[in-house]
């Protein structure tokens, strides 16, 4: 099959014949029809993330089953599937049990552990798999797994409740999708900030889905958080970036005993934080990873019901060979989402 295959540290991608998975009995072959590209995936390319060497990257996919193991049962051939990626989880632990196998220690992420789906072809274990929104194309179901991890963080490790105002900071696909789901489930008021340093393509797909729209390079922000909220603050802020501006400006967009939930990566050993004025407002502050099997049906829901995956969120769907012109895009801030096609 065609992959892209990454070799080790300090090398790039490469695309390459590569072995054919096999299924081991209670897997799935997995034909990959698109595959989004996401932020870890540049890191991976990077070396500023933790991953196995070689590696196929890739997780965010949608699929054709193509072959099963003897022992799996409820799927066949021909059903089209995404999954989610806790490879390796044991199944056995207290956060295994517990219904969280995304937390397990014993996990080796698929994509960045485990060979991944920039490929033509992915083996999964069955037991991950979901199936793919009907009505929803290829391209928009890669979606499904950044959702997931904004649904988990928004609605199982944080707590929205009925008619709160949210402030989105960070203006990527994860951002972009964490204020879909906001809004889908009740927030009265979503508001998404960014920057316009790399060009103002992502925010103009934030006001183009209805959102209020807070530009930090040219935009005093806490002027703009006291004009939106008239003064009063919002109720919960989710932090998409991960750098430590990000994590700041939420905590001073929410108004005292009110929220914080922490999605983004940062990369980096350690991040200031403004102690003191979490402190003196009394915030809850919530960091979420991932996501697990309840927040995979939840948006699969929404994205069968056209609530979450706005057509503005997939600006380049690219031939797997064309990678590098998918990279260049998002890089130079031309791009929302970048979906490939092996």
């Amino acid at each position: 099959m065609r992959a892209l295959l990454k070799r080790g540290e300090g090398s790039s991608f490469e695309l390459q014949e590569c072995p054919d998975p096999h299924p081991g009995p209670e897997d799935v072959i997995v034909r990959v029809h698109a595959v989004g590209v996401c932020g870890t995936d540049e890191h991976i390319l990077h070396d500023v993330y933790p991953h196995a060497d070689p590696l196929i990257p890739g997780h965010e996919f949608v699929g054709e089953i193509v072959s099963l193991g003897e022992q799996v049962q409820g799927w066949r051939e021909g059903e089209r599937v995404v999954s989610e990626l806790h490879t390796g989880a044991c199944l056995q632990c207290a956060r295994c049990r517990s219904g969280n196998p995304q937390i397990c220690p014993h996990k080796r992420a698929l994509g960045t552990w485990t060979d991944g789906a920039y490929a033509e072809l992915v083996r999964v274990p069955a037991w991950l798999l979901h199936h793919a929104p009907p009505g929803v194309d290829n391209p928009h179901s890669t979606l499904i797994e950044p959702a997931a991890c904004a649904l988990h963080g928004i609605l199982e490790r944080g707590t929205l409740n009925p008619d709160e105002s949210v402030l989105i900071v960070g203006h990527g696909p994860i951002g972009l999708l964490s204020a879909q789901v906001a809004a889908a489930n009740g927030a009265s008021f979503v508001a998404v900030s960014g920057t316009s340093r790399r060009g103002t393509l992502r925010l103009e797909a934030a006001r183009s889905m209805g959102f209020a729209v807070i530009d930090s390079t040219t935009d005093d922000f806490d002027d703009r958080v006291t004009d939106l909220t008239g003064g009063d603050g919002f109720d919960l802020a989710i932090e998409t970036a991960g750098t430590d501006l990000a994590l700041a400006q939420c905590i001073a967009a929410v108004h005292s005993g009110g929220r914080v939930t922490v999605l983004g990566l940062s990369g980096q050993p350690e991040v200031r934080f403004p102690w003191d004025t979490a402190l003196v407002k009394d915030l809850d502050l919530t960091f979420s990873f991932s996501s697990k099997a309840s927040s995979w049906e939840q948006v699969i829901g929404l994205a069968t019901d056209h609530r979450i995956g706005e057509e503005s969120m997939i600006t380049h769907v690219l031939d797997l060979e064309d990678w590098r012109e998918g990279y260049d895009a998002i890089e130079h801030g031309q791009a929302v989402k970048v979906v490939l096609r092996p």
